[in-house]
Formats: C-alpha cells, sequence, structure tokens
C-alpha cells in the first residue's frame, strides 16, 4: 500500500523520519537516532495536502547503519517498530484512504 501513495513521518524531537512500511496498527521506519523501546512518540503523517498526529509505542529498535552526511559528518541510523496506540487505528486508515484517493 505505502507504493500507491507518498507518506512522509516526522517524530516529536526528531527530524523527518523514513517511513519503510505502514499498516493501521503500527509503523516500521529509520530515524537517525535511537528510539526507547516503551517509550510513546508523537507521530505525524503527512502526504502532499493533509497530516494527521498519532501516539505510537515503540516495540523494537536495533542500529542499522550509519550515513555520510553532506558536511562529511556520520550518523547513526536505526529501524524502528512502532505499534499506533489503542484507538489511532480508524484515524489512520481514514487519513490512508484519503491519501489514496486525492
Amino acid at each position: 500500500m505505502l507504493d500507491l501513495i507518498e507518506l512522509n513521518g516526522r517524530l516529536s524531537l526528531d527530524d523527518k523520519v523514513e517511513i519503510l512500511d505502514i499498516s493501521f496498527g503500527g509503523v516500521a521506519l529509520k530515524a537517525g537516532r535511537r528510539l526507547s523501546i516503551g517509550r510513546e512518540y508523537l507521530f505525524t503523517l503527512k502526504d502532499k495536502e493533509n497530516s494527521i498526529d498519532v501516539k505510537g509505542t515503540v516495540v523494537r529498535c536495533k542500529l542499522s547503519g550509519i550515513e555520510k552526511r553532506y558536511n562529511g559528518g556520520k550518523s547513526s541510523i536505526y529501524t524502528a517498530g512502532m505499534k499506533f496506540n489503542e484507538g489511532s487505528a480508524d484515524k489512520v486508515a481514514e487519513f490512508i484512504r484519503n491519501s489514496i484517493s486525492a
């Protein structure tokens, strides 16, 4: 489903994240910092026209690599899995449906 629409994500206290996969119940993502397992984060989903804020809890996170930055520095990249909090599934489903039909 992710291939059908262009979604962007943003975590509270973090720069833009890359969405690897998304479902109504959660999201797999890449982030520029380690996310604490069991911690709740505010996650913003954006398409070309709309955005929603959803809270989710990190269920897994691991170091997946090192990226070179434009300034010559290096940055750690983490992959994480986040489960959206109860009651968010309908909100996410509606957002994805609206993004597909836009």
